[in-house]
């Protein structure tokens, strides 16, 4: 029987819509991630594959993309497949809210308890929200 993890974190940018989910979405910048290597983008420009700096590669198809409200997508990896979405929103300051989640689905039931120690979702999450903090010129305060 497979396991599922889920995660979900809001983040709020002061940054606008618009530049939020130009850096979320694009997929030839990463330079920006303090987890990654490197992405490799396919010529479908519908499949990309991050490589990080520890661990191995994920392939992620994108599954949804509503300019400035939706961006989701399949991940495939040797240890698990799941999806991830984005959830984009204005904020009444102009700023920008993202609800970001993650569904993973461990594809060996033993691996599932060692998940929690290997695969830390939440920490993952909030290090995706500081580097994009970064990315946008903003400050590194927590939500």
């Amino acid at each position: 029987m497979k396991k599922l993890r889920t995660s979900q974190m809001t983040a709020r940018f002061s940054s606008p819509l618009e530049a939020v989910w130009e850096a979320v979405t694009d997929n030839t910048d990463f330079s920006w991630r303090s987890d990654l290597d490197h992405i490799d983008t396919k010529p479908d420009g519908a499949t990309f594959v991050e490589y990080p700096k520890k661990g191995s590669e994920t392939v992620f198809t994108i599954t949804e993309k509503q300019p400035g409200r939706l961006y989701a997508f399949h991940m495939e990896h040797a240890m698990f497949t799941g999806e991830w979405t984005g959830e984009f929103s204005k904020t009444e300051e102009d700023g920008t809210e993202v609800v970001f989640t993650e569904r993973l689905t461990i594809r060996n039931p033993a691996v599932w308890l060692l998940s929690y120690l290997l695969m830390d979702l939440r920490g993952t999450q909030e290090t995706y929200a500081r580097d994009l903090r970064r990315k946008l010129g903003e400050s590194d305060e927590k939500d």
